[in-house]
């Protein structure tokens, strides 16, 4: 089990543009820090507003339907706490202040350090448009993006190598 040394939780963040892998990353570190020991928290960012989290027909839906502002279902091993209300970025972050590590899906204009998902060529214009970026992921060879690039000096990972882009998020937080 490893055991974090700083009290406060690191915060990375994976941004890009739609299917460019997101979600498969975000999944990888979860998985690579929760099997250290790691206690990791996740955020997503639904730039749509269309989820919903309760079902028609449990008995939490029917409070909401209600109209109950806030709805909570806690059990002896999960809660969950539903709003219907915005919550800033920064106050999740408080929230989950007791977690070693959060992974953020999204918000790419917050001024985390984040990686940058490339799938293709053009998705390298989004590294010049955000502040905090410490690497990119990509579907382009080394070859390809040394090529294409012109963000040649930004840490490069492909993304099929997820235990890699773990590996050195933890060595860039030692180096802290």
């Amino acid at each position: 089990m490893t055991t974090m040394s700083d009290t406060k939780p690191h915060i990375i963040q994976i941004v890009g543009y739609k299917n460019t892998g997101k979600t498969t990353l975000t999944t990888a570190l979860i998985g690579h820090f929760s099997s250290m020991g790691l206690k990791v928290a996740a955020i997503k960012h639904d730039g749509h507003d269309h989820f919903e989290m309760d079902q028609q027909g449990t008995d939490s839906y029917q409070f909401g339907e209600a109209g109950a502002a806030a709805v909570v279902v806690m059990s002896e091993k999960r809660t969950a706490i539903m709003e219907r209300k915005a919550t800033r970025l920064e106050d999740m972050l408080s929230h989950l202040s007791g977690y070693d590590w959060i992974v953020i899906e999204g918000f790419k204009d917050a001024s985390y350090s984040k990686f940058v998902m490339v799938r293709e060529e053009k998705d390298l214009t989004l590294v010049d448009q955000l502040e905090g970026v410490v690497g990119i992921i990509s579907w382009l060879s080394l070859e390809q993006f040394k090529e294409r690039s012109i963000v040649s000096d930004m840490a490069w990972y492909s993304v099929h190598e997820t235990q890699e882009i773990a590996k050195s998020l933890l060595e860039m937080v030692q180096s802290e």
